[in-house]
Order: C-alpha cells, then sequence, then structure tokens
C-alpha cells in the first residue's frame, strides 16, 4: 500500500476532478481507488475553484529533487491551462499548444509534400492520381480479418523479445490486443498498471500489414507499453509519486511519450529491419504476396515518412480560421494522398476535445529525439526517456547544443 504524502494526494484529486470535466483526460489511472471514488462520488467543482487548487500547488511543489521540481512546473502549467479553458477562456491554439506540451511546432513548406508526391510517382505501380495509386497499394497488403489475430501475434512476440533484451521487463507484465471499430485513432494503448496494457485496435480502415511491426512497437514494445510498465515501478511504485499515477493526455509528458512510441521501431529494428522481418516473417504468415523487394519498400517508407507533417498544417489551419472543415478534408487529400474516408478520420482526430492540440505530439517528439541524439547514440537517449522524467523543452535545449544546431 504507497502512502501518498499532501501534495501528492492533492495533485491526483485535482486532475481527477478535472476528469470529471473531460472524460479521458485522465489516460491511465493508478492511483488508489479510493481516492478515485471520494472525488467522484462529490458535485463538479467549478474551474475557478479548481484554479485555486493548481495554485495551490504550485506554490508546494516539493524541492527535495531539482528534477522533478522542473518536471511538476511544467506539468502544473498544463495542468492550469486546461482548467482555464474549461473555464471558457479562449486561448490562441498555438499558445495552448506551447502552455500544455511545452513545445512550440512550426508551420512546414508544402514544398517538402511536394517532393515527397515526386518520389512515390516514381516508386508507386501503376499510372494516373497518385492518392489512387498510394491507395490501391496499400490495399494490397492490407491484413486479412482472417489472419489479423495471427499476425499481431507474431508483432507481438517478436517485439517482445527484442525489447527483452532492451530493458528488464518485470515478470508478468504482458498486452492484451482486442479489435474495435468507431474510433478517431488507428490504434490505443490502455495501460492498466500492474505491468500490463490493453491495446486496441480500430478496423474502420484496414490494417496495413507493412506498418503492423512498427504499429505495435509503438503501442507495446518498447513503446508506451513498455514506459508505463518502467514508469509504474520507478516512479509509483517505489517512490509514490502521484504525478506517475495519473498519465494525461495534456501534458508535456505526452509529447516525451509520443516521442519513444514513434521511435521505438527504429531502437529494435536498426536499419529498417522491420521491413526485412515483415518480408521474412508476417507476410507469409498473412498469405500476402510482396511485389516490391526489400530496397523497394524502404525507399516508399522514407516517402511517405515525409508526409508525416501534413496533420500538423491542417490542424494549425483549421483552428485558426484559414481552413473550413471540408477545406481541411481537401488539404487532407490533396497534401496526405488520403482518400476521402481517411481525411474525415483525420479530421475527426483534429477537433475531438481531447486531441484537438495533441496532434502535434507525433512529430515534435520523434524530431525532439532525433535532433537531441545527433551527437550521442539514439539507442542511450531512448532509454533515458523510458526512464527518466524528461521535458520537450529540455530535448530541445540538448539538440541546440549539438554542432549545427540552435
Amino acid at each position: 500500500m504507497i502512502e501518498l504524502n499532501e501534495f501528492d494526494r492533492a495533485y491526483l484529486h485535482l486532475v481527477l476532478e478535472i476528469n470529471k470535466h473531460i472524460d479521458g483526460y485522465i489516460d491511465a489511472y493508478l492511483g488508489p481507488e479510493d481516492l478515485g471514488r471520494q472525488v467522484n462520488d462529490k458535485p463538479q467543482k467549478s474551474p475557478a475553484l479548481l484554479l485555486e487548487d493548481v495554485t495551490q500547488l504550485q506554490s508546494s511543489v516539493p524541492a527535495a529533487h531539482a528534477e522533478r521540481q522542473i518536471y511538476l512546473s511544467a506539468l502544473l502549467r498544463a495542468v492550469q491551462t486546461t482548467i482555464t479553458m474549461i473555464g471558457g477562456e479562449d486561448i490562441p491554439y498555438m499558445e495552448e499548444v506551447q502552455r500544455i506540451y511545452d513545445i512550440m511546432p512550426q508551420r512546414v513548406d508544402e514544398a517538402l509534400f511536394l517532393r515527397a508526391h515526386k518520389d512515390l510517382d516514381t516508386l508507386l505501380p501503376g499510372s494516373g492520381r497518385l492518392s489512387n495509386r498510394l491507395e490501391k497499394w496499400r490495399n494490397r497488403y492490407s491484413v486479412p480479418q482472417d489472419k489479423l489475430f495471427l499476425l499481431l501475434e507474431l508483432a507481438r512476440e517478436e517485439t517482445q523479445r527484442r525489447t527483452a533484451a532492451l530493458v528488464d521487463l518485470p515478470p508478468g507484465e504482458a498486452v492484451e490486443v482486442a479489435l474495435v471499430k468507431d474510433k478517431p485513432w488507428s490504434a490505443y494503448n490502455w495501460f492498466k498498471g500492474q505491468s500490463r496494457s490493453l491495446v486496441e485496435f480500430n478496423t474502420d480502415i484496414p490494417v496495413f500489414a507493412l506498418t503492423l511491426a512498427s504499429l505495435f512497437a509503438h503501442e507495446g514494445y518498447p513503446g508506451h507499453h513498455t514506459e508505463g510498465v518502467l514508469k509504474e515501478e520507478k516512479f509509483w511504485l517505489e517512490r509514490g509519486y502521484g504525478e506517475s499515477a495519473a498519465a494525461l493526455l495534456h501534458s508535456p509528458a505526452a509529447v516525451i511519450a509520443e516521442g519513444i512510441a514513434t521511435t521505438a521501431v527504429e531502437i529494435i529494428f536498426p536499419d529498417d529491419g522491420h521491413i526485412d522481418w515483415t518480408l521474412d516473417v508476417l507476410l507469409p504468415a498473412g498469405a500476402i504476396e510482396p511485389q516490391e523487394s526489400a530496397e523497394q519498400l524502404k525507399q516508399l517508407q522514407q516517402a511517405l515518412l515525409q508526409l508525416r507533417w501534413v496533420s500538423g498544417n491542417a490542424a494549425m489551419s483549421y483552428h485558426s480560421g484559414q481552413l473550413t472543415q471540408e477545406q481541411t478534408i481537401e488539404y487532407l487529400q490533396e497534401y496526405g494522398l488520403a482518400t476521402r474516408d481517411r481525411a474525415e478520420k483525420s479530421l475527426q482526430f483534429l477537433y475531438h476535445p481531447l486531441y484537438r492540440s495533441y496532434v502535434f505530439t507525433y512529430t515534435e517528439g520523434y524530431n525532439l529525439i532525433e535532433q537531441a541524439a545527433t551527437d550521442q547514440d539514439k539507442r542511450e537517449l531512448f532509454l533515458s526517456c523510458l526512464t527518466e522524467q524528461k521535458l520537450p523543452s529540455q530535448l530541445a535545449a540538448l539538440a541546440a547544443q549539438s554542432p549545427g544546431k540552435g
């Protein structure tokens, strides 16, 4: 039984109260069940009272560990921003992103997307509209429904095996898999505590076999599940840190989490090795016949990765009022080469109350690890992100110290 001190109990009480205003604000709760019941059984507190609570917490941040003090200060700024928005204050969109996530994303020049289109035009088979050719190519590698659980299990076993060679996973840790529909995301990790996760895969859009290893690395090993397991053990079970018992979607920690998850496949499959493994193991198990060589698939993957900033640009334009919903869908189709269905699914994510500014955590998280690791081993930095309380601004400062950065 973990004994909470006054600060940690007050912190958990506050974020549980916020979760009553924004259902899903707490992505994973590991704290005392009785505390959760006490909060939920009481009437909802007003934003004004919540602001008083966060101000009190800000004035009483534990000073015993300087690293935690810095971390909590940024975390509480994010909490305060969310409460301010609950109270109805209109915060400019990019200021919202900066205050909540400790990042300052920049718009990406569409010329990058057009260069990627040119590469894809060369690499993709067939002729005609590029988006149609891309979708046709993806469909050739879609996983048959009757093979999906088999391929997910193969991906789980392989990513777990490789991760166990990288970090010490506790006995009994496990990932359960489920298939769902009608969600604004393609896959989601629900960390349940006690070293266990439920990973749900959304089947609204066919699952793409060539990214299945990457997707499982992202959600499971050594991504979200692994981070949850290691930080639960170190910061909650051993130290009783309240902030580690309630993972918040609106938090600088989300940028680090998505940075870990988007980098995960590179750590356990160096040199795009997941493509080779997919060709050797996954596709034969799914009775999927590859049409390209490993080298061609790696080139296609690199070209597609250049389109990852399209959603961020779309979010900036949509939330600033420069684009309507329909124009945002068209932007996602034009530059992201998305089908209408995929673009509409992406738009759902961009205007969802929980995820409206979350979209930047993926690209910014990945870039921060990539840039901060320029002159050091990426695996070493990755492992430190898995096991330490880091802030995006700290990674940005580290990247700025590297030659040629800043």
